[in-house]
């Protein structure tokens, strides 16, 4: 997926509460699990009795809620206040609600937790995952816990204060870890065909591509072709877009992985005076799933040790189309109900024998599916130059109809081996329309 969440910073006039820190029933680990999906991490979370799936996002300094206008939901003791972040400049006006009982995973709760409340409309991430997102829970719940994520079972287990959990890292690299304004920040370094450059990156789980870089901010820097340029993300005023390609290697502590991609945001989608001194960009979730990891903000600790994917090659898409999820649709299926068993021979005493010879076995039943539209079309892709336009509808794909598909299905298929033929069904106002074209690494090796 081309989307990540912006770093956001918060502007309050005034609040004089103390917000209060996750705890556990006891001082034993717990754990729980999580839902990854399209590179980011979803956790279930109660706020004030009521379940949501929020984003786990290290990126983001405190929790936020999506609003929308159906919602109904009681926050205590709101406030008016502004949001920034990439991709803004003004700001975009929320609500400040304190005091309320936040429960994560079932396991982890903060009775005095403070929310962030923003219209939905303003940053609309769940169409680019393709799943109902609530929301962001950010950096506040790093704060509580060493927080250990294992990307293979998909579970999350949190530490109490000065447990001792050696044991559940052994075999890890140790990474220094350097905290600011309860952000994580580590040092990578970066081959560009022959030539090194690196510096400080944030540790960003809500960022979905491998490395994100700041070109404008490394001198003597220069981007070099094969790059692609296009949609790479969403701000609270809309899409960000950038410019893509792969470098030569990263390296992370004693970790090297090989042709990772890159996305360099234009500098106009950045709120310059809010970045971290001396940050120069981000290593996102792309590249931490690639580990066992253990984050501990108290001790500025990372643990890293390799899981099963660490070489697999970073993939990108080789169509050329930005699929977003349009919501949900009725469709009119038809369904194959079974042969009946046998005849029945009833005997009714005022009817004699009746035979029922009924052997219909399809039936129309309607389904409630999801449907998908064309966001965006890359310039001098395959999908470009077989005539598809944004806003078109997605209907089939090799020959599969996409309400039986999820969002990352859809994206599995725009990221398989070049060469390989891409067939499409779509439709443009009343028509529909059948294309099918050959898959182009528009950033190879």
């Amino acid at each position: 997926m081309k989307w990540f969440i912006c770093i956001v910073t918060i502007c309050i006039s005034c609040v004089a509460k103390s917000q209060g820190v996750f705890q556990l029933s006891d001082d034993k680990p717990a754990s729980f699990k999580f839902e990854l999906i399209n590179n980011v991490v979803l956790v279930p979370l109660t706020i004030n009795g009521m379940p949501f799936s929020f984003l786990l996002d290290t990126g983001v300094k405190e929790t936020i809620l999506f609003a929308n206008a159906e919602d109904s939901i009681y926050l205590k003791n709101q406030n008016k206040m502004m949001f920034r972040g990439i991709g803004i400049e003004d700001g975009v006006e929320g609500i400040l609600s304190t005091e309320n009982v936040i429960e994560v995973g079932g396991v982890a709760v903060d009775s005095l937790h403070w929310l962030y409340v923003i219209q939905g409309a303003e940053l609309d991430i769940s169409s680019d995952v393709g799943v109902a997102i609530n929301g962001i829970l950010g950096s506040k719940f790093f704060d509580s816990f060493a927080v250990k994520v294992d990307y293979q079972k998909q579970r999350l287990t949190l530490f109490p204060h000065d447990y001792d959990y050696k044991k559940s890292i052994r075999r890890y690299n140790y990474v220094p870890l350097m905290i600011e304004n309860e952000r994580p920040y580590i040092t990578a370094n970066m081959l560009v065909d022959t030539v090194w450059t690196g510096g400080k990156m944030l540790l960003d789980m809500g960022n979905t591509a491998p490395l994100m870089l700041f070109a404008f901010l490394l001198p003597q820097f220069h981007l070099k072709e094969p790059y692609v340029e296009e949609y790479i993300g969403r701000g609270f005023n809309g899409a960000v877009y950038g410019k893509r390609n792969r470098i030569r290697k990263v390296t992370l502590a004693d970790f090297t992985l090989d042709y990772p991609i890159v996305v360099y945001p234009d500098s106009n989608a950045l709120f310059m005076s809010k970045l971290a001194e001396n940050r120069i960009g981000s290593v996102g979730n792309q590249i931490l799933q690639r580990f066992h990891l253990l984050i501990d903000y108290r001790k500025k600790a990372l643990y890293l040790r390799k899981n099963r994917k660490f070489a697999k090659p970073f993939l990108v898409n080789m169509a050329g189309i930005e699929v977003r999820h349009d919501g949900m649709i009725w469709r009119r299926e038809l369904v194959k109900t079974g042969l009946p068993k046998k005849q029945e021979h009833q005997m009714k005493p005022d009817q004699g024998i009746t035979i029922n010879l009924a052997n219909d076995v399809f039936q129309y039943t309607f389904v409630l599916q999801p449907s998908y539209r064309i966001a965006g079309v890359r310039k001098n892709s395959p999908a470009a130059a077989a005539g598809i336009q944004a806003g078109d509808m997605l209907l089939k794909v090799n020959g599969k109809p996409v309400g039986r598909l999820t969002l990352p299905k859809i994206m599995s298929a725009l990221q398989s081996r070049p060469g390989e033929t891409l067939r499409l069904t779509l439709q443009r106002g009343d028509e529909q329309y059948d294309t099918r074209f050959p898959l182009v690494d528009p950033i190879p090796f």
